[in-house]
């Protein structure tokens, strides 16, 4: 999610720590249009990639009433724009593997990314992973291009920046910055699936505390009475918009719920907004908001003027082919770098049937080239380590490019990127 265009709150101020060191830690498609107003019946989605018993509903924790009128935004197509929908070229891979010898990421199984840019040289890609115990936790990995992806604290050794506690798992962050807070919207069940959406805190990112449930299972014999999960995040005049799916035991639905300080929800009362679809993020490109979901063939997406009435785009990125995800993409999620387009598509690839074997995938529009390697070039400084190892190793920061290529001087070598 990015953090320039949708956080109204205020952004993150300046970050790059100005040090200098090298590896010894020295300083220095086709469209198809619904009915404006109607949900949007996709029939795309899979179920979801969880595993486990469901133990029934449990109770509502906001009313079905509507928000108070908001900006319905500048086009005068209810469908928005859906050129701002770029077509995809897939990378040679994955972007994010689970580390199969750490604890943490034991059941080899990470997806549901949600990017947030915190300045020009830093990134964070917030994800799930599933640990050796078959537990879900989130977990965070830091980049200066939004592209190329370290794992924290440690590249062979990642831990969780919120651990599931009690709950059998916790997943699909959603994180937006509003003035010096951060807040983290993920999905946590309690025992097996049985999902509801919670909220944690922080105030750098990187620590977090859990704040408890912000949205319940809808009344009984509604369209989300079973669970409720999925959640995605914006700021939008002033409020928070909370997207999720709900479930009711038959069929899966997008719905919306806002609020005015990011902990006391209310449905709104057109829910729900898109029909059959699941596990997606919305972003606001231009002035056409953007929603992508899952499916078996790959990212879905519709557009809409207003956020509230979708039109459906149909599948805008299949399976790459390859094996690591050829049982398709779980929980997508859009990158812009700063709201005015489509900068990459990051997504769960699933490696097999049961959607429990997914690493991170990212596509970039076509014709965009690929970022380098952001430490090319500083291989005699660091050696077999690279920049952000170094600069984490010395205490400089969370990430770091070769600043001097070709250098073999540990002084002078990296630039270390600072925490928030």
């Amino acid at each position: 999610m990015s953090a320039d265009a949708l956080l109204s709150g205020g952004r993150p101020g300046a970050f790059l720590l100005a040090t200098l060191l090298g590896a010894c830690g020295g300083p220095g498609t086709t469209t198809k249009r619904a009915d404006a107003g109607k949900p949007v019946d996709t029939g795309a989605t899979h179920s979801g990639g969880e595993t486990g018993a469901d133990t029934g509903p449990g109770s509502d924790s906001a009313t079905d009433t509507a928000p108070p009128d908001t900006d319905t935004g500048t086009s005068p197509d209810p469908c928005g724009d859906p050129s701002v929908i770029p077509s995809f070229a897939h990378g040679s891979g994955p972007a994010i593997t689970p580390v199969s010898t750490d604890e943490d990421h034991g059941s080899d199984n990470i997806y549901a990314p949600d990017i947030v840019r915190v300045s020009d040289s830093l990134c964070l890609l917030y994800h799930g992973a599933q640990d050796a115990r078959g537990h879900d936790q989130i977990f965070v990995a830091t980049s200066t291009d939004c592209h190329n992806w370290v794992p924290w604290p440690d590249r062979a050794d990642p831990e969780p920046v919120l651990a599931n506690g009690s709950s059998n798992h916790i997943n699909d962050p959603s994180v937006v910055v509003v003035g010096g807070t951060w807040f983290m919207y993920y999905t946590d069940a309690a025992t097996g699936i049985d999902d509801r959406i919670h909220l944690a805190t922080s105030t750098n990112g990187f620590n977090w505390t859990a704040q408890g449930e912000v949205l319940g299972v809808g009344a009984a014999g509604s369209w989300d009475f079973l669970k409720v999960g999925r959640p995605s995040v914006v700021r939008r005049d002033g409020a928070f918009w909370l997207y999720y799916d709900g479930q009711d035991g038959t069929a899966r639905h997008v719905g919306l719920a806002t609020s005015s300080d990011g902990r006391s929800f209310t449905r709104h009362a057109a829910n729900p907004l898109l029909l059959n679809a699941g596990a997606m993020d919305v972003e606001r490109i231009g002035d056409t908001w953007v929603l992508v979901h899952e499916s078996w063939s790959g990212s879905y997406a519709a557009t809409s003027a207003d956020g509230l009435s979708w039109c459906d785009q149909g599948l805008v990125l299949g399976t790459s082919g390859g094996a690591w995800d050829s049982y398709g993409h779980v929980t997508p999620a859009v990158y812009t770098r700063d709201g005015s387009r489509f900068d990459a598509l990051y997504f769960g690839g699933a490696s097999d049937s049961c959607w429990c074997r997914n690493r991170v995938g990212v596509a970039l529009p076509t014709g965009d080239p690929t970022p380098p390697d952001p430490d090319a070039g500083c291989g005699g400084c660091v050696g077999g380590s690279d920049c952000t190892e170094a600069c984490r190793d010395g205490g400089h920061g969370v990430d770091g490019f070769c600043a001097v290529p070709g250098s073999s001087d540990p002084g002078a070598c990296c630039a270390c990127v600072a925490a928030p």
